[in-house]
């Protein structure tokens, strides 16, 4: 029996063998649980770190949101945000007082709808009770949109005023120029007359002051045509022809000068197509004859006038009158438009301002250069009858 226990037994050599095995699991259990515990740590270290980076950043945000909840409630300006469905999802005090209506869930076209009454231009609202908006919009990506509206009614009342002011300063400005102009040729006037009164004076004398009196009167006479032109500007009736007419008109009128003078005149008229525009033919005679008359006083005699039109783009017509004259003197050259400024010393100064006010108000616009021959150059540019409607933007390009 003893002999058959001792078969059952393992051998010595397989028990340490196993104990051996064992000892070595163990002990890589021990390690890998180590490293799961230094893991473990490093992880909960890494959680806690995130954890208060993101409370931070929540109180970060949170105090942002709360800085600028009061910003949007302390600006004068009124903010209205609108969802994607139109819908007004948050707005501040200053909003509720432009659009009492306003409430968290109504239709922000419901909204505007009772409030505003016009819209004259983009972002420039009228609201019904008179006062007058300027509104921004932007979009808020899939969010919806913000609206920015500033009460724009004190600023513009403010503006018209000080409009009106720079008018009636015009005005006044205007008045005593236009005194001190005639204040010479009307004390001429006086003179000659008082002299005629007299009965001393022999025929000879008397045809010598009356020429002279009518001269001072004529001139007088000139400058207040020429104010009351220039005064009323664009004051015509503007219908569909053709360039070539006015110009016409303008040179039958100066011809006994011209021949006077012995000037020569040499038309280039190019482009028929754009010749035909939208005006007042005796308007544009006027500002024409301005600007012949104007080469012929500073040109003198044998003075030779160049006009030229030409088509500039597809809806504009150009116009140049130039001379071969002494020119314009650079100095001078930025007041030339200015009313009663002349270098002439009987010059009334509104010629070429009366010029201008009649080419702007055909939608045009008018510059003055220093011609390649030395002498003076105008050029204006007006916009061709099929093309009316582009005249702003075409003075807008060509300045």
């Amino acid at each position: 029996m003893a002999e058959a226990q001792a078969a059952s037994a393992p051998p010595v050599p397989d028990l340490e063998q196993a104990f051996e095995v064992f000892n070595e699991l163990s002990e890589r259990l021990t390690v890998a649980y180590g490293q799961l515990e230094s893991r473990v740590a490093t992880l909960s270290e890494q959680l806690a770190d995130s954890r208060r980076d993101r409370q931070h950043e929540r109180a970060q945000k949170e105090h942002l949101a709360d800085q600028l909840g009061v910003l949007l409630e302390a600006l004068p300006a009124a903010v209205v945000l609108v969802d994607m469905r139109d819908r007004v999802d948050r707005f501040n005090p200053a909003a509720e007082q432009l659009f009492p209506s306003l409430a968290w869930g109504r239709r922000w076209t419901e909204v505007k709808s009772e409030v505003v009454a016009a819209e004259p231009g983009p972002g420039d609202w009228q609201l019904r009770d008179g006062r007058r908006v300027s509104v921004s919009q932007r979009p808020l990506n899939d969010r919806g949109q913000i609206l920015v509206v500033v009460d724009m009614t004190e600023q513009r009342r403010l503006q018209e005023r000080a409009e009106r002011q720079d008018r009636l300063s015009a005005m006044g400005e205007m008045a005593a120029q236009l005194a001190h102009q005639i204040r010479t040729p009307l004390s001429t006037s006086v003179l000659y007359a008082g002299q005629l009164a007299k009965g001393s004076l022999n025929g000879i004398q008397r045809q010598q002051f009356s020429e002279k009196l009518l001269d001072s009167l004529r001139h007088t006479e000139t400058l207040v045509r020429e104010m009351l032109a220039f005064s009323r500007g664009g004051n015509f009736t503007a219908t569909p022809m053709l360039l070539d007419d006015a110009l016409h008109t303008a040179l039958a009128a100066l011809q006994p000068r011209l021949r006077q003078l012995r000037a020569g005149v040499h038309l280039r008229l190019d482009g028929a197509e754009c010749r035909q525009i939208v005006g007042n033919v005796d308007a544009l005679a006027g500002a024409f004859s301005n600007l012949i008359d104007n080469a012929l006083n500073h040109g003198g005699e044998g003075v030779t006038i160049t006009i030229s039109a030409r088509c500039d783009g597809d809806d504009a017509l150009l116009l140049s009158i130039e001379d071969d004259g002494p020119g314009i003197d650079a100095a001078v050259l930025p007041r030339i438009f200015d009313p009663f400024f002349t270098t002439r010393e009987r010059g009334t100064g509104l010629g070429l301002a009366v010029v201008q006010a009649v080419v702007l108000e055909h939608g045009g616009a008018l510059r003055a250069r220093r011609a390649d021959s030395g002498g003076a150059r105008f050029d204006i540019l007006l916009p061709t009858l099929a093309a009316r409607e582009l005249a702003h933007s075409t003075a807008r390009k060509f300045l």
